[in-house]
């Protein structure tokens, strides 16, 4: 049990108000982790042996609170704190604890060990947050912080609740941008960088004609259009197609086979959407011949994210 010894009035005029402006992180913003528990914010050591600490719900560390044998610590708080549910850890070593409305006094019995810490959970009365604070006690011979003030920085749980509808549109957001598709790449040359704006290149050879393109049966992917590339040693080609098998298509993987049958892997696919039935999607494939001079005709083979579904499309010619 903790006794409520000491009155109220002896720090209703020592501390001040704190004006809230608190920034908060993402991760500490969710709702549930938010009105449990806050630790120490800022620890400031003034004259005189005070220890003056503001409390927030960010998560940033603190030093302990030094507690010695024998020494009596006092805790001042800036707002009302409910005495009945304090917890110490280990209050069979205290001597005393004594609780007042914002008041909180702690005396270790010699029963203590020295470098041994304890938690201290204060909640709060109010319905702002932080809730409750959590503050950790070291042992000391020496060095005792005898007076402590304990400052918190104030939200109400409404402007929580608004910020994080805030984030959470925001992520929204962010999550239907397109992503790079492969290998984690992100930068982009070649026609791929082409193809995306970005970069010109020195030489370059067009065609949109597909006469004479046909996919092997039964086709997955219909063919609405296409564009095929040529530069030096590279090798594009741009398919606008749609679903024909019902379900959705991301381009995991493409291999460019000449007459020869030699086979080129492509660099990372670009796509900017999956290929569904209702709309035509452009998918980019490029490849690398390394001195392959055969012209063609070339066959193109598409697979799926799983690697589970194919196309073929043969009678690729570059001009």
């Amino acid at each position: 049990m903790v006794d409520r010894e000491a009155p109220a009035s002896l720090v209703r005029g020592a501390l001040h108000t704190v004006p809230s402006c608190l920034s908060v992180a993402l991760p500490v913003l969710l709702w549930s982790t938010c009105v449990l528990a806050a630790v120490p914010l800022e620890v400031k050591e003034a004259s005189g042996e005070i220890l003056r600490v503001e409390v927030g719900p960010e998560g940033a560390a603190t030093r302990p609170i030094r507690i010695g044998p024998g020494l009596s610590t006092t805790l001042m708080f800036d707002t009302d704190i409910v005495q009945e549910q304090v917890s110490l850890e280990g209050r069979a070593q205290f001597a005393r604890v004594s609780a007042g409305n914002s008041l909180l006094v702690l005396v270790p019995s010699g029963d203590v060990r020295l470098g041994e810490t304890l938690k201290l959970s204060i909640p709060f009365k109010d319905a702002t947050l932080p809730a409750r604070l959590v503050l950790t006690l070291e042992v000391q011979a020496t060095a005792v912080d005898r007076q402590v003030e304990v400052y918190r920085r104030a939200r109400s749980a409404e402007s929580y609740r608004q910020e994080v509808e805030q984030l959470r549109a925001e992520l929204a957001r962010l999550r239907q941008r397109p992503l790079p598709t492969s290998g984690g790449r992100a930068e982009l040359d070649g026609f791929r960088s082409l193809l995306s704006v970005t970069g010109p290149l020195e030489a370059l050879t067009m065609d949109t004609a597909f006469t004479g393109i046909s996919c092997a049966r039964p086709c997955p992917l219909r063919l609405d259009a296409v564009l095929l590339l040529r530069g030096g040693e590279r090798r594009a080609v741009q398919l606008t197609v749609r679903s024909e098998d019902g379900l959705p298509w991301t381009i995991r993987r493409a291999v460019l086979t000449d007459r020869g049958g030699h086979a080129s892997e492509s660099l990372p696919p670009l796509q900017t959407a999956p290929v569904t039935p209702g709309s035509s999607v452009p998918v980019t494939v490029e490849f690398d011949l390394k001195g392959n001079r055969v012209d063609g005709p070339f066959m193109l083979q598409l697979w799926d994210e799983a690697g589970k579904r194919s196309a073929v499309f043969s009678g690729l010619k570059f001009p």
